[in-house]
C-alpha cells in the first residue's frame, strides 16, 4: 500500500522552490516521479473484461449513485487501486466481494452480482470513466485511494454504537481527498490531506464523429477543470457526460 501513500503525499507537495519546507518533504521530486511512473505502468497492463466491467458498475452505482460523475469515478478509481495493489484480491470480482468491504454488496450476501443491474446509460458512464483511467486521461480523483466512506453516516451509526467506536474516517485518518459526501484514504493511518487539482492530460488528436471514446476522452482532457473537486468550486453542470448534470 506504499505506493499509494506515496501519490497522495505527492499530489499535495510542490518542488523546486527550495524552501525549507521543501526540504522537509517525505519524499524527493525523483521519488514522486518514478512513483507515478509505476502506478501509470500497473495501469496499462489492467485488462478488464465483460464480467470485471459489470461488477465496477454494479458497485459503483450501488455506492454512489447521488454522487455526480466525480464521486462514481472517486469509488471506480478505488475499486481499480485495490485491485492492481495486489493486496484485496486476485481479481476484480475478489475486491467487490471482499467480507465487509462494499457495504452494498455485503446488504445482498456478499456476491455482487446480485446487486441491480445498471441500464445502457450508467454502463456506458462507467466505462468511459474505465477507458479513460487506463489510458491515462483520466486522472485519479481520489489520489490512490484504496478506502472510502461517508463520515457523517459513519459517525451517526458511530452514536448509535452500531460500528466500531473510532471507525469515523478509520480513527481519525487524513482523507487523501473528499468528493461530495465521500471522504477517500489512501490508507487507513495519518496520511497528509491533499488539496490539489489534477495537471491537464496531453492533447489528444480530434476524433471522428462517429468515435464515441475518443470524443469522450477529448471532452475530458478539453474540459479538466469540471472534474476539479478540491478547488472549492463545484463542478457544477460541466460534465463529460452528455445531459448530466
Amino acid at each position: 500500500m506504499e505506493l499509494f501513500t506515496i501519490l497522495a503525499t505527492c499530489s499535495a507537495l510542490t518542488f523546486g522552490t527550495g524552501s525549507p519546507v521543501e526540504q522537509a518533504y517525505p519524499y524527493t521530486k525523483e521519488e514522486c516521479q518514478q512513483a507515478a511512473s509505476e502506478y501509470k505502468g500497473m495501469l496499462t497492463k489492467v485488462k478488464l473484461n465483460e464480467v470485471d466491467r459489470d461488477a465496477i458498475s454494479r458497485v459503483a452505482f450501488a455506492e454512489a449513485a447521488n454522487q455526480g460523475d466525480a464521486g462514481i469515478a472517486g469509488v471506480v478509481y478505488t475499486i481499480i487501486n485495490r485491485f492492481v495493489s495486489g493486496n484485496f484480491g486476485a481479481s476484480i470480482s475478489d475486491v467487490v466481494n471482499a467480507p465487509r468491504q462494499f457495504e452494498p454488496v455485503s446488504k445482498v450476501g456478499g456476491n455482487w452480482k446480485k446487486l441491480p443491474e445498471v441500464n445502457t446509460a450508467q454502463r456506458s458512464k462507467v466505462d468511459t470513466i474505465i477507458n479513460l483511467a487506463l489510458d491515462g486521461h483520466l486522472p485519479d480523483l481520489t489520489n490512490g485511494a484504496l478506502f472510502f466512506q461517508n463520515p457523517k453516516i459513519v459517525a451517526d451509526r458511530e452514536k448509535k454504537g452500531t460500528v466500531s467506536k473510532g471507525l469515523t474516517n478509520f480513527g481519525g485518518s487524513e482523507p487523501s481527498a473528499v468528493i461530495n459526501d465521500h471522504a477517500f484514504f489512501a490508507a487507513v493511518s495519518n496520511a497528509a490531506p491533499v488539496t490539489v487539482q489534477a495537471n491537464k492530460a496531453a492533447d489528444i488528436p480530434e476524433p471522428k464523429k462517429w468515435d464515441v471514446f475518443g470524443n469522450s476522452r477529448k471532452s475530458m482532457n478539453d474540459n479538466n477543470a469540471a472534474w476539479d473537486v478540491f478547488g472549492g468550486k463545484s463542478t457544477g453542470n460541466k460534465s463529460v457526460f452528455e445531459g448530466e448534470q
